[in-house]
């Protein structure tokens, strides 16, 4: 009972764990667009 209660709470963990990686990863990506995005509004106003 105590084994499946650790294999429990350790993939409890990992779940919090992927979850928050691919948070982090969609964070990462708006980021990178966005910037993407500045840098062809500061260009098309320029010209």
């Amino acid at each position: 009972m105590g084994s499946l209660f650790l294999i429990l709470i350790f993939f409890g963990l990992f779940a919090i764990y992927d979850a928050i990686r691919k948070v982090n990863n969609n964070i990462l990506e708006q980021t990178k667009e966005l910037k993407r995005i500045r840098e062809e509004l500061a260009k098309n106003n320029k010209n």
